[in-house]
Parts: structure tokens; sequence; C-alpha cells
């Protein structure tokens, strides 16, 4: 019983290292200049963050209860966090490639070729909307996070979808729409926080419970 107890303990603490990194390097890539190789380095390191901290967010949640939605929620986002990497490298690829001057067959070949990234923006967008929307609903009667905080993260992860799908292949920014991929990011930034205040005292309780 001791050690599955230390085994959640310690992916839920991995999950929490993980998901403030994860939360600190999203931002910087979006707002941060920043050399390309350090670019390329922090981008290497976020997809893989993201998944160490959704299986996190899984095992604490089931702490309070097991459930098949938070079960496919960590699938999805880890296979997110695999794609969100595909996308920003390609990105970043098809960048350092670009011709200092157009022709008509060259444009169109740079059009093309930029569309590629694009696609991968929405199979990413895909994941982390299953991802997001089935860890809210599994916090809906958590007592840890509660239906507010649920019923947030279920809206947010509603209107990423629905707003990248509908502005495809234009991202949402692009189509007068609004881009929830921060949004997003501060919900999981948010719910790491909670990971955290509530951390010492679910081993303290229960460490006295087998006392």
């Amino acid at each position: 019983m001791a050690q599955g107890s230390d085994f959640t303990k310690n992916w839920i603490t991995l999950g929490i290292v993980a998901g403030l990194l994860a939360s600190f390097i999203y931002p910087s890539l979006i707002f941060i200049p920043m050399p390309s190789v350090l670019q390329v380095f922090l981008i290497m390191a976020f997809g893989p963050l993201f998944g160490l901290a959704s299986v996190g967010l899984y095992y604490f949640l089931a702490l309070d209860k097991k459930t098949l939605s938070s079960m496919v929620a960590v699938i999805s986002n880890i296979i997110a966090g695999v794609l969100i990497t595909a996308m920003l490298l390609v990105q970043i690829a098809i960048r350092s490639s670009k011709p200092d001057t157009f022709d008509l067959s060259n444009k169109w070949a740079w059009k093309s070729l930029n569309q590629v990234h694009l696609g991968l923006d929405l199979a990413w967008d895909v994941y982390v909307f299953l991802g997001t929307f089935l860890f809210a609903i599994s916090m809906f009667r958590n007592p840890k996070f509660g239906k507010i905080f649920s019923a947030v993260g279920i809206v947010i992860s509603l209107l990423l979808i629905i707003f990248n799908g509908v502005s495809f292949p234009t991202p949402p920014a692009d189509s007068g729409l609004i881009d929830l991929g921060p949004l997003v990011g501060i919900w999981y930034f948010a719910a790491t926080v909670i990971m955290i205040l509530n951390f010492k005292g679910i081993w303290a309780q229960q460490r006295s419970e087998v006392g």
C-alpha cells in the first residue's frame, strides 16, 4: 500500500513540476523574442512536459475517484503534446526556408508548405480540446476543483474547438475571432496551482488515516 502511495505521490510531484515548467514555456514562446536555438529547445521540451503534467493531474484526480473521462483525457493530452511539438518544429523549419523574393511558382509552393503547419495546428487543437474537456468533466464533482472550475474548462475547450474549426485553415486570431489557446494555458496553470495548494494536506491526511 505504501509503495502504491509513493508511486502516486511521485507522479503528482512530477506533474506539478512539469506543469509549472510548461506554464512558463508556453507564454514565453508566444510573447518573448528569443534566439532560434533556444526557441527550438523550448519547443522540444514543451510537448513532453505537457504530457507529464497531464499524467500528474490524472493521478491527482484519481485520489478522489478514478474515471474513464480522466483516463481518456490524459491519453488525448499526450497525443496533443506530440502534435504541438511536430507543428511548432515544422513551422520553424518552413519559415527558415522562406525565399527572399517570390515569383508565381515559389509563391504557390510557399503557400502550400505553410498549410502543413496549419493542419497540424488544428490536429493539436482537436486533441487538446478533448483532453481539456474530459479533464474538466472529471473535475465537476471533485472537491478540490469544483463545479465552477470545471464549467470554465468545459466552456473554454468548446469555444476553442468551435473557433478553430470555423476559421480553418486560417487561425482564429487572423479571422476576427479569439485565440483561446492562452486561456487554456491559464486554466491548466490554475489547475497546477490547485494541486500545489492541496498537496501537503492530502498526504498529511493519508498519513493520519494510516496511523
